[in-house]
């Protein structure tokens, strides 16, 4: 087991490569492309649920590649009784219901892959398959960010926002700007919050802008918000607006679609 005081070390290390690293960065930069799906070519959106990691084999695909790989699996077991881990991987074909999840997590860990490091914190968070640990999910979105992965540091930033290691509110921003200068939209959308709750609609305008072109619904509403209440110029509103859709047309398909309507029909039921 790896000591707090270790931890912090290598955080204090962390943050030090990572801010040389960036030291040229502009903050406000625009978010860059997302990485293509490698099923359908069309690059994954800034939503956290719109793509998955598939355990066996460490590819990661969008959700409308996903669906629709298994609602052909499931047309072509007509008549079959079949659950959801019944369905297979659209690369190596393996059943998910017959993956060990914590002994592929692993082994894509030894490859380096950082997202499946995320996946092992959560599952340290939640004691699934391995031990409840804070220390340990926290070690794993260490290992992450070590690796360059934008998302870890944000994930790192709450541990000091909301007291899990030690309430350090400047430790976080430090940790929410690396992760808004690599391009993570909830670092931007994080750093939005802080200035809003200082007061500070400059700097909270300038993220909202940021991360609502990179085509965040929830920084675009933020923005319709402020506009209303007159804290946003028209002008900033109309080229963030027409941003918001360029960047969202990027990513649009039909299955993609197919699948959000139906997310937002059955939610968790699906």
């Amino acid at each position: 087991m790896v000591s707090s005081l270790e931890l912090e070390a290598r955080l204090d290390n962390l943050l030090a490569n990572a801010q040389k690293e960036t030291a040229d960065t502009d903050l406000f930069a625009p978010i860059p492309e997302r990485e293509e799906c490698p099923l359908c070519l069309i690059p994954v959106s800034v939503k956290e649920r719109d793509s998955v990691l598939k355990l066996c084999c460490g590819k990661t695909i969008c959700i409308g590649c996903g669906y629709k790989h298994m609602l052909t699996d499931m047309m072509n077991k007509k008549g079959v009784s079949h659950s959801w881990d019944d369905y297979k991987c659209p690369f190596c074909q393996q059943e998910d219901g017959k993956i060990n999840n914590i002994k592929c997590l692993k082994r894509l860990m030894k490859k380096k892959n950082p997202e499946a490091f995320m996946m092992m914190a959560v599952n340290y968070e939640t004691g699934e398959g391995v031990f409840q640990s804070e220390t340990k999910s926290l070690e794993m979105r260490i290992c992450a960010a070590e690796l360059g992965h934008a998302p870890a540091y944000d994930a790192i930033a709450q541990y000091y926002h909301y007291e899990i290691v030690k309430e350090d509110i400047s430790r976080a921003l430090e940790f929410y700007e690396i992760a808004a200068k690599k391009g993570n939209v909830k670092g931007h959308f994080h750093l939005a919050d802080f200035h809003g709750r200082n007061e500070n609609n400059y700097m909270r305008i300038k993220h909202l802008k940021v991360a609502a072109s990179a085509g965040d619904k929830e920084a675009m509403d933020e923005l319709m918000r402020l506009y209303k209440e007159e804290f946003v110029t028209k002008e900033d509103l109309t080229q963030t607006l027409r941003a918001y859709q360029t960047s969202n047309d990027l990513v649009k398909s039909k299955d993609r679609d197919d699948i959000h309507d139906l997310m937002d029909r059955y939610g968790d039921e699906l």
